[in-house]
C-alpha cells in the first residue's frame, strides 16, 4: 500500500538523497572538465587503463567549487597527474583556483567558530550548513592528492572531527574514513589503516549498498562503484605498492567481496581496477602461493607485472636507463614478496625465489653480448651478486622445503604432494639455470682473455657459481637424490662441471703445481659420468691426456664408466621401453661404448660413427631445452644408480687428493 511506502527508509539517508537529488538537476555534471583521457600508467596500472566517463555539462554551467566537490569520490582514486589536470581545468572554467576556495572557506569558518555559540554554550553549531564543512573538508583532501601537503591533509581531519556528530550519514562517514586512512598511511599505521578502511566499508558502503537495495535507482547507489575503486586504490596502489606498508592482510576478506561487486568500469577504461581486484582473490586461492595474505598477493601480482616489462624493454631496447628502471622495480617487488611470504618454508616464500631467479636469468643472458652493459651498474653486478648471494639465499629456501619430501607439504601450503614437487622443481631449475648461465657469462670473457691477470679474474667467480651448484647437487647424495629433485638436475650439474673444467684447464697453464689439474680432471670424469652420451668431449679429454702423459688416469676411471654403461640395468630398463630414433642411437652406443672408451686417442675421433654421434648431439640440444624430456630421468636413474656402488669415482669424489700420486 502506498501509505507504507516509506517505511524501509533508514532516516540517515534522507539528508544524502535530498543533496543527491538536487545534484541530479545538474550540478553533478559540472565538474567534467573535458573528455575521458587515457591513463599514463603508475605502480600496477596498465598503461592501457582509461578514466571513467566524465558525465557531460549541464545546460546551465554551475561556475562554483561546491558541486565539483560534492562528487569528488568519483576521482580521488586517481594519481596524482590526473588530479592536477583536472584541478586546472576546473579552476580555468570556474575562474577561480581550488586554493583561493580553501582559503576564502577556512576563512568564513573561522569567524563562525568564533562568534557563533548556542543558548547551552555548544559552539558546534555552526552558522553555515555541514555541507560546506564538508566541502572544504573534500577540497583539502584533494590538495593533498594532488600535491602530498600534509598540512591540507591534517586540515581537512580537522574539519571533518566538527562533523563527527553526523558521521552516520554515509557521505561523511566515507570522507572521515577516507582522510584518516591517509593520515594512518602517512606515518606507517597498519593497525590504524586497516581500522579506517573498515570504517569506510562498515560505515559508507554497506549503508549505502542497503539503500542501493531498498530503491534501486536511488542516486546514493550510484556512488557506490566508486567507494569499491577507492578503496582498491587506496589499499594497493597506494599503501602497499606506493608506501609498502606491511600487515595489511587483515583486508583481504575485502577483496573477496569486491570480486562479487560491480566496479562498473567500462570496457574502453581497461576494467583495470576489477581486473586488479580479481588477479587479487585468485592469488589468495593460487595452489603455488601464500593463500590470503593480501600483502604478499600483491607483490607478487605487481613483481611479475614488471617482469613482464623489462623482459620486453630488454629484448627490444637492450640496455638503457627505462629497461634498467622498471628491472630494479621489478626485483624489489620480488623482495617484499619473499618478506611478506608466511615464512621461508612456505609456497610463497618458493614461488617468489623462483621468480627472481628467472629475471635475473633473463637479464645475465642478455650481457655479454651488450656492449652497454658496463654503463649500468645494477645489470653489470647481476653476475657477481645473483650469482652467490642470492643463489645461495635460493638454495637454503630449498632445502628448508626439501624437509617436507616424505610428507608435511600442507605446513607450507600446498594441498597436494603434486603442487609440491611442481614447485620443488621449479625452484631447483630457476637455481640451476642461474648457476648456468652465470657460468656461461663468465665463460666468454675466461674465452677473450689473453694475460694471467684477467684469466683468474674472471675464472675465480664462475668456479664459484658452478661448484656451489655442483656442491648443492652431491649434498643431494646422502638422500639418494628424491623426488623433490628434478630429474633434469642431473643434466645440469654434467653442464656445470663440463664448464668447470674448462676453466680448471685454463688456469692449470699459470699454476706451479697440480691442484687445478685434479680439479680439471674430477670434473671433467663427473661430467661424464653425469651425461656419458657425449662422445665428442670424452675424446677431448683422452687427448689432454694423452698429450700430458696422463692417459693412465683415463684407463683407470673412463673405462670402468663405458663398462658400467654397458652393463647398466637403469639402461637396458630404458632401452627396453623406448623405440624412438634417440634410443635407438643410445642403444647403438651402448654397445660400442667399451671399444670406444679403449680405442687409441690418435684415432679415436673416426671410431665414433657419426650415425651414432649425430643424433647424440642432437639429444644433448633438446636436453639443453627440455627440462621435461624422457631422458632426464634415464640419467637420474643412471647416476643414481652408479652413486650406489663403491667405484673409482665414487672414491674419488670423495677424496680428489687420490690423484696426487699418480700426476
Amino acid at each position: 500500500m502506498r501509505t507504507g511506502a516509506l517505511k524501509a527508509v533508514d532516516l540517515r539517508f534522507v539528508p544524502l538523497l535530498a543533496v543527491m537529488l538536487c545534484l541530479l538537476a545538474g550540478a553533478t555534471a559540472a565538474h567534467a572538465a573535458g573528455p575521458k583521457k587515457k591513463k599514463a600508467g603508475t605502480a600496477v596500472k596498465s598503461s592501457t587503463t582509461m578514466k571513467t566517463d566524465r558525465p557531460q555539462a549541464a545546460a546551465v554551467t554551475i561556475r562554483e567549487w561546491g558541486p565539483y566537490l560534492d562528487v569528488a569520490y568519483e576521482l580521488t582514486y586517481w594519481d596524482r597527474a590526473e588530479i592536477k589536470e583536472w584541478r586546472e581545468k576546473s579552476e580555468r572554467q570556474l575562474g577561480e583556483t581550488l586554493a583561493a576556495y580553501i582559503a576564502e572557506w577556512n576563512d568564513k569558518l573561522a569567524v563562525s567558530a568564533g562568534s557563533t555559540v548556542s543558548a547551552g554554550g555548544d559552539n558546534r553549531l555552526p552558522i553555515y550548513r555541514e555541507r560546506d564543512y564538508l566541502r572544504l573538508a573534500i577540497a583539502q583532501t584533494i590538495d593533498y592528492l594532488q600535491s602530498e601537503n600534509l598540512e591540507s591533509l591534517n586540515s581537512a581531519e580537522q574539519i571533518l572531527d566538527k562533523l563527527k556528530e553526523k558521521a552516520t550519514m554515509p557521505e561523511v562517514a566515507f570522507w572521515t574514513g577516507f582522510v584518516k586512512a591517509l593520515q594512518a598511511m602517512e606515518v606507517n599505521d597498519s593497525p590504524q589503516f586497516v581500522a579506517r578502511v573498515f570504517d569506510i566499508w562498515n560505515n559508507a558502503v554497506m549503508y549505502i549498498e542497503q539503500g542501493t537495495a531498498a530503491a534501486a535507482n536511488a542516486p546514493s547507489g550510484k556512488s557506490a562503484p566508486y567507494l569499491y575503486r577507492n578503496i582498491v586504490n587506496l589499499v594497493v596502489n597506494q599503501a602497499i605498492i606506493d608506501r609498502k606498508m606491511k600487515d595489511l592482510n587483515a583486508l583481504g576478506p575485502l577483496f573477496l567481496m569486491l570480486r562479487d561487486r560491480d566496479l562498473a568500469e567500462k570496457p574502453d577504461e581497461g576494467h583495470y581496477l576489477t581486473s586488479l581486484v580479481r588477479h587479487i582473490a585468485d592469488g589468495f586461492e593460487a595452489p603455488d602461493a601464500d593463500r590470503y595474505r593480501l600483502n604478499f598477493t600483491v607483490a607478487v601480482i605487481e613483481a611479475q607485472r614488471l617482469q613482464k616489462i623489462a623482459a620486453a624493454k630488454l629484448d627490444s631496447q637492450g640496455m638503457t636507463d627505462d629497461a634498467q628502471r622498471v628491472f630494479e622495480q621489478s626485483r624489489l617487488f620480488d623482495d617484499y614478496a619473499l618478506k611478506w611470504a608466511s615464512s621461508r618454508r612456505s609456497s610463497g616464500a618458493a614461488l617468489a625465489i623462483a621468480d627472481y631467479l628467472d629475471i635475473t636469468s633473463f637479464a645475465i643472458q642478455r650481457l655479454a653480448d651488450n656492449g652497454k652493459a658496463p654503463a649500468y651498474p645494477f645489470f653489470a653486478m647481476l653476475p657477481a651478486h645473483d650469482g652467490s648471494s642470492t643463489i645461495l639465499k635460493a638454495m637454503d629456501i630449498f632445502n628448508d622445503l626439501a624437509a617436507y619430501n616424505n610428507g608435511g607439504w600442507e605446513k607450507a601450503g600446498y594441498a597436494n604432494r603434486e603442487l609440491y614437487l611442481k614447485a620443488t622443481h621449479r625452484l631447483w631449475r630457476t637455481i640451476m639455470e642461474l648457476a648456468l648461465w652465470t657460468g656461461d657469462f663468465y665463460q666468454m670473457r675466461l674465452d677473450s682473455a689473453n694475460d694471467p691477470q684477467a684469466i683468474f679474474t674472471v675464472a675465480a667467480p664462475m668456479q664459484a657459481v658452478l661448484n656451489s651448484y655442483l656442491d648443492f647437487f652431491a649434498a643431494q647424495t646422502r638422500y639418494g637424490y628424491p623426488e623433490v629433485v628434478p630429474d633434469s638436475a642431473c643434466f645440469g650439474a654434467a653442464e656445470a662441471a663440463e664448464k668447470l673444467a674448462h676453466a680448471y684447464l685454463r688456469t692449470y697453464t699459470y699454476s706451479t703445481d697440480s691442484a687445478s689439474y685434479n680439479l680439471w680432471f674430477v670434473r671433467r670424469l663427473q661430467a661424464a659420468e653425469l651425461f656419458p652420451l657425449a662422445p665428442g668431449e670424452i675424446a677431448r679429454s683422452a687427448a689432454v691426456l694423452q698429450r700430458d702423459g696422463r692417459y693412465n688416469l683415463f684407463l683407470d676411471y673412463f673405462l670402468p664408466l663405458a663398462d658400467r654403461f654397458k652393463q647398466s640395468a637403469a639402461v637396458q630398463k630404458w632401452l627396453e621401453g623406448q623405440k624412438s630414433d634417440t634410443a635407438a642411437a643410445v642403444r647403438a652406443y651402448a654397445g660400442t661404448i667399451d671399444r670406444q672408451f679403449a680405442a687409441d686417442p690418435g684415432g679415436r675421433k673416426s671410431s665414433a660413427p657419426a650415425a651414432t654421434t649425430a643424433p647424440l648431439q642432437q639429444l644433448r640440444e633438446e636436453l639443453q631445452r627440455k627440462p621435461d624430456h624422457p631422458v632426464h630421468q634415464f640419467l637420474k636413474e643412471f647416476y643414481v644408480e652408479e652413486m650406489g656402488k663403491d667405484t673409482p669415482y665414487s672414491r674419488l669424489l670423495k677424496d680428489a687428493n687420490r690423484l696426487g700420486g699418480k700426476l
